[in-house]
């Protein structure tokens, strides 16, 4: 059981490093929006919040989401802070399920990963919340 969790932290850590990093460099094509233009105005918005040019991908909520993620996906591959980075995690993954529920349901897939994977890694690490619900 040791090994499952330690395959769930470190995969966990190592898909938030990639969409993370992702949201500073766009390596990585888009989720397709097409039939879905809700999905597609809210992701552009989300995107190109900023004063950057609008063509290169800036906007700071992009980058305050992606910054975050690359951070608890650091902390989860170093094994540090785990229950601190799980906390974090909780409402960008909230957020990213929202999203595809409500406006590109077929796209939930990787997001239901996170939020489960996360849920998962919370519950191992229960110990370590409890005096936080006293």
């Amino acid at each position: 059981m040791k090994i499952f969790h330690l395959v769930l932290r470190i995969g966990l850590g190592l898909l938030l490093l990639a969409f993370g990093l992702n949201k500073f460099f766009w390596f990585m094509p888009d989720f397709d929006f097409t039939g879905y233009p809700e999905a597609d105005h809210l992701f552009k918005a989300l995107r190109f919040s900023g004063h950057g040019d609008v063509g290169a991908g800036y906007g700071y909520i992009m980058n305050m989401v992606g910054a975050t993620e690359v951070i608890v996906g650091l902390l989860l591959v170093l094994k540090k802070w785990v229950p601190f980075a799980l906390v974090m995690l909780v409402p960008i993954s909230i957020n990213i399920v929202a999203f595809h529920l409500m406006v590109n349901f077929p796209n939930i897939g990787p997001a239901l990963v996170v939020a489960i994977v996360n849920a998962c890694l919370i519950y191992q690490n229960w110990d370590a919340y409890k005096t936080l619900f006293r």
